[in-house]
């Protein structure tokens, strides 16, 4: 469960430090991120990523906060699903949204792969 947080949080800082190569890292090549509805929003890690990059070129993070944390694992599989709240300015405006993520982690050897994100708002 630890190795699986790790994980998670390693994605999670990745980003947010514009570090985009550790987070390629510790994706699958074939993830996949939804959204509200379970509306597919990317497929892929280049896709994934470059989400990622998207957003932080055009954002800049004033406030970010996870809670609630829980981790369920069934052998080679996890769940990691949070509560998150972030503040940001895009083009001089503030924007604040809060909502629930869930990753998929698979297990490929010995390293945890994120295989899924669902986003909900």
């Amino acid at each position: 469960m630890d190795e699986v947080r790790q994980k998670l949080d390693a994605i999670n800082q990745a980003w947010r430090q514009e570090n985009f190569a550790a987070m390629e890292a510790l994706l699958d090549a074939n993830i996949v991120m939804r959204g509200p509805g379970l509306k597919e929003l990317v497929r892929g890690r280049k896709a994934f990523v470059r989400s990622y990059v998207e957003f932080m070129g055009k954002s800049k993070v004033v406030e970010y906060a996870e809670s609630a944390h829980a981790v369920d694992v069934w052998g080679e599989v996890a769940a990691a699903t949070y509560d998150w709240s972030m503040t940001y300015e895009q083009h001089g405006q503030k924007n604040t949204d809060k909502g629930q993520d869930m990753f998929i982690f698979r297990k490929r050897g010995s390293e945890w792969l994120a295989v899924f994100r669902l986003i909900l708002f």
